[in-house]
């Protein structure tokens, strides 16, 4: 029997990176909420793995943590988190701050918002959901 890796938000997250630590896009599709945004332009599994398979396979993700979490209401939570990503050689740290929803026993990755070094270069412990409060760009996808 398998087990549910989306049982709360910080497992839902830890179990989203190391799904894309290993290559595994069929979990990390699998852990959308029905409204994601991300399902309008990937309608399909079988789409996204086709997707995933041609543009992400030079994509790894070398070191990640969790920052915070905070409570927007009973069913839904931000969680707050930073990685380093490779692509083709070239590494990034990107922060995100991921928004998830409870649908019905399980907590889903609904959309985030990413911040850059250019937009926060402070240590990366110390990123702050202020830090998403006062960006200019507010788009969550």
């Amino acid at each position: 029997m398998k087990t549910n890796p989306f049982t709360d938000p910080t497992s839902t997250i830890e179990a989203r990176m190391q799904a894309l630590e290993r290559g595994d896009f069929g979990l990390i599709y699998d852990s959308y909420h029905p409204d994601a945004p991300f399902l309008a332009h990937f309608t399909s599994r079988s789409e996204y793995l086709l997707f995933a398979a041609e543009q992400l396979t030079g994509t790894a993700l070398s070191d990640w943590g969790i920052a915070d979490q905070r409570i927007l209401s009973d069913g839904q939570v931000e969680v707050l988190l930073w990685m380093r990503v490779g692509v083709d050689g070239n590494t990034q740290l990107l922060f995100e701050l991921a928004l998830l929803i409870r649908e019905g026993e399980q907590w889903c990755y609904h959309s985030a918002q990413k911040l850059t070094r250019a937009d926060y270069s402070g240590p990366v412990g110390r990123i702050a959901f202020s830090h998403f409060d006062q960006a200019t760009e507010k788009i969550r996808f």
